[in-house]
């Protein structure tokens, strides 16, 4: 399927038992807006697992305040873009979750399985719909 992800979540209510996410939609979606509809598109009880990186790509710190960052990408023709990425502290995420109705938030920091100049921990969010 093809949809911006706030819009089939906020189109689905209820209708899943886990948002799982590896680096995606969490990082390139406005978190104030994609959380409040994961947590709806849940079922009560429902998981939301969620990988982030612990960085940006050219290794600035994840930020402190619920702000993206144009980050450079390529087009499909190798072209020279930019895209918004939302890279946020361990903090900012359960304040996020929080804030969204989420329960039973935890995050978990995952060491680089490389060791390098860019490689960086990985964070993993897990937070329930309540029941």
């Amino acid at each position: 399927m093809h949809a911006d992800a706030v819009d089939h979540l906020a189109e689905h209510p209820g209708s899943y038992d886990v948002f799982h996410s590896a680096f995606g939609s969490p990082d390139f979606t406005d978190p104030r807006w994609l959380l409040p509809a994961a947590v709806r598109a849940l079922r009560p009880g429902g998981l939301l697992a969620a990988s982030a990186p612990g960085h940006y790509p050219g290794g600035a710190p994840a930020g402190v305040d619920v702000q993206h960052a144009e980050t450079p990408a390529r087009t499909p023709a190798g072209d020279a873009a930019t895209m918004r990425r939302w890279v946020l502290q361990e903090t900012v995420w359960t304040k996020l979750l929080d804030e969204a109705g989420f329960t039973r938030i935890s995050i978990d920091r995952f060491p680089p399985a490389v060791p390098g100049a860019r490689a960086a921990d990985t964070p993993l969010l897990r937070a329930r719909r309540p029941s």
